[in-house]
């Protein structure tokens, strides 16, 4: 069935009425002496539809068809362009048409072909200018602009309609973005709606691939629809899908075919890419002829990228969950299934300590305490990584002392150089980096080993620390290696350099190694303020 075509003349210059009324006669030459229906061709030589002028004096309204002012929803038809005198522009709410205006070109007659007539239609809105004409209707220019706007073939989105499309989209960006987990389907669903919408489309259909079928994910259509899943090839020119390419109907091919692919007449079939992987396809689809405009396809193309980001982040979100239950559940055994026989064996060593020569028992006490260590470490690992909890201003001193206590450390030397002052950190935190920094020094550089603890100072500010030790120090081969986890030339965990480097990280701080008579550990504060120094102090153990 053929719906009309509908030309709206805005305001009540007869003259340009008239104008338009015999460029359409001579469109189809056939006469007609009055504004009622003129018969043309709808972009089909099968179909006879019927062009109407529709003239409106005055004021525009969005409201019901009984309400005083003029509604286009309520025309039995489709309405194909807008033309209007240029002086009067101003006065027509372009900007509040309802979505079945704004995929038709806005045609101004101006008075004259001044630039400042022309430029000034621009500005309020037109999508095409003509001046004056005392010619033939056939040799108007106003001719071909209204054939093209009637042609079903070459319906596109006017300008303004791409600009809002455009600010649609940026909105998009936001709200998309900052979508919750529990929220990304609402969201995608209510953002292709906009879309549609803004875009005077039928229906979006996100697919994803799964296992090599591609099944709807998110939909919107202006009509109930249930999209089925589909095979990759049946998709239009799934070759260039492939290659990441945009498939816009105009562009398929009709030698091999596609032009009988199964579908709506317009589809702009956009690939969804991830990681340089293709993942799905987005398809926006319109059920009569249209031509895309390359910038309307453009932000297709973006608001695709747009979900292919928000999915991605949604699945690494997911994986971090599983990975966070994971790491929980492995803190569970540790704490408690490794725990419990440890504590069994050195209940039974501290019964047994007097029976036991002290070169028996030392191995065997030195042996737990190591167990123990290593379970606090993966301890820590698992349920912190680089977390942070609250900083305050705190004294670097203290917590290394602090920290030095609580290593045991039989004839081992701890220096605290003068100037470290106060820095804006988490205590605990900042004291589980020197516990692994003291005991990474001991097992290296063997229990009479001593370790300073100073500043890093530049242009007479303190811009970080450094611990350092006289142990043997590091190998120039294995420096880059040492904070990675699991990695150790003492038989260690290798826990310890990962949790400090987890640690220095979380604060923002960077951290190099360096060896120069022995291993240093150098920590850059990030621009943090450091307060003023605190006196040298030196503990033995």
């Amino acid at each position: 069935m053929c719906r009309r075509a509908i030309i709206i003349v805005f305001g009540n210059d007869r003259s340009v009425t008239h104008r338009v009324h015999e460029v359409l006669e001579t469109l189809e030459g056939v006469p007609s002496s009055s504004v009622e229906p003129v018969p043309f061709t709808g972009g089909s030589t099968t179909e006879r539809c019927q062009a109407t002028f529709q003239e409106v004096d005055g004021g525009f309204s969005t409201g019901a068809a009984d309400s005083d002012g003029f509604d286009p929803r309520a025309l039995d038809g489709d309405v194909f362009a807008v033309v209007a005198p240029a002086d009067s522009l101003d006065d027509i709410p372009l900007d509040r048409f309802p979505h079945e205006l704004h995929a038709t070109p806005t045609l101004a007659i101006a008075r004259s072909r001044t630039p400042e007539r022309y430029r000034e239609a621009f500005l309020h809105g037109a999508d095409d200018v003509f001046g004056p004409h005392t010619g033939s209707a056939d040799e108007d220019p106003l001719r071909e602009a209204l054939r093209n706007a009637m042609d079903r073939t070459n319906r596109r989105l006017p300008p303004i309609a791409v600009e809002s499309l455009r600010t649609v989209v940026l909105d998009a960006a936001t709200t998309l973005m900052g979508a919750e987990t529990d929220e990304v389907a609402t969201k995608v669903e209510w953002t292709l709606e906009n879309v549609g919408t803004s875009a005077d489309l039928d229906r979006i259909v996100v697919y994803r691939d799964v296992d090599g079928m591609f099944n709807p994910a998110f939909a919107w259509a202006a009509e109930p629809l249930r999209p089925d899943p589909r095979a990759f090839e049946s998709f239009p020119s799934p070759e260039r899908l492939a290659r990441f390419e945009n498939v816009v109907s105009g562009d398929i091919s009709t030698e091999k075919g596609d032009s009988d692919v199964d579908g709506p007449l317009s589809s702009v079939h956009v690939p969804l890419v991830s990681e340089w992987e293709l993942v799905g396809v987005v398809v926006f689809e319109v059920e009569t002829p249209r031509t895309w405009a390359d910038a309307e396809v453009d932000l297709y193309r973006t608001l695709a990228d747009l979900i292919a980001h928000m999915l991605a982040r949604n699945e690494r979100r997911r994986e971090l969950r599983q990975q966070a239950e994971r790491l929980e559940q492995f803190s569970t055994v540790v704490s408690h299934d490794l725990r419990n026989p440890l504590n069994v064996m050195a209940g039974y060593l501290d019964l047994a300590a007097d029976d036991l020569a002290p070169e028996h028992y030392r191995p065997t006490d030195d042996a737990l305490r190591r167990m123990e260590t290593l379970i606090d470490d993966l301890l820590m690992l698992a349920r912190r990584g680089d977390a942070i909890g609250e900083t305050e201003p705190v004294p670097v001193r203290a917590i290394a002392e602090d920290a030095w206590h609580s290593v045991r450390t039989p004839r081992a030397t701890l220096a605290v150089v003068e100037g470290l002052g106060h820095i804006e950190a988490d205590p605990s935190r900042l004291r589980q980096l020197f516990e692994n920094l003291f005991r990474n020094s001991i097992d290296h550089g063997g229990h009479g080993v001593t370790v300073e603890v100073g500043p890093r100072v530049s242009d007479g500010q303190v811009i970080g620390m450094y611990v350092a030790d006289d142990g043997p120090g590091i190998p120039s081969d294995v420096r880059e290696s040492v904070f990675e986890s699991g990695f150790s030339t003492a038989g260690s965990s290798g826990i310890g350099l990962a949790i400090v480097a987890r640690v220095a990280e979380g604060h923002g701080w960077t951290v190099e190694v360096d060896s120069d008579g022995g291993a240093i550990f150098e920590f850059e504060f990030a621009g943090r303020e450091v307060r003023p120094p605190a006196d040298r102090a030196v503990h033995e153990a």
